[in-house]
């Protein structure tokens, strides 16, 4: 569920008119959501909600414009890589990098979010931006999945971290899950579920 949606529920849940959260999180994805209620909202200004820490697991080959597994349109059997080529490339995506938004994400345009408008195929384009990587490292490769661990900065997109490691692997590949592990200092464990 999107963001608004979540917070909405829990609005009604507890009776609040007001709430908001610290940064949008990603339909498709899962993971910390910073909440406030009330006037609480304008502490967030004051939060130091960087690293955006992901869990991101890449599906090698896959093809989809979305980004991720919501709507593959084609499939690659590719090689598998060799772990210091992943390595290589994986490391030299750190530091500020030029990307562009992906048009499944949370941006305005024309005050409607991108992902609706591509959701709806109207045709649009979202302006380069910069990301800073404080880290990329890679946690597990099982062909063709990548699990890899991010550092971001605020408004960065792994989405468009997985584009450009897939550009300078020359394949495609979509994200199969993500998940944020931590904003800044917040972060959970041992959640129940």
């Amino acid at each position: 569920i999107s963001s608004n949606h979540f917070l909405a529920r829990l609005k009604r849940k507890y009776g609040v008119k007001k709430a908001g959260f610290s940064g949008t999180l990603d339909p498709f994805a899962s993971g910390v959501l910073l909440v406030a209620f009330g006037s609480y909202t304008r502490l967030f200004q004051y939060l130091e909600v960087e690293p955006k820490v992901y869990e991101a697991c890449l599906w090698l080959g896959a093809s989809s414009p979305s980004g991720d597994n919501e709507n593959i349109s084609k499939v690659d059997i590719i090689k598998p890589f060799k772990p210091k080529i992943l390595s290589k490339n994986v490391e030299n995506l750190q530091g500020i990098l030029d990307y562009t938004p992906p048009k499944y994400s949370a941006k305005h345009v024309g005050g409607v979010r991108a992902y609706e408008l591509a959701r709806r195929g109207v045709d649009f384009e979202l302006k380069t931006q910069q990301m800073e990587v404080f880290s990329a490292e890679i946690l597990h490769y099982t062909h063709p999945f990548l699990l890899v661990r991010l550092e971001l900065s605020k408004g960065s997109y792994a989405r468009s971290w997985a584009e450009l490691l897939a550009k300078k692997l020359g394949i495609n590949a979509t994200l199969s899950a993500l998940e944020r592990k931590s904003e800044g200092g917040f972060f959970y464990e041992n959640i129940l579920l």
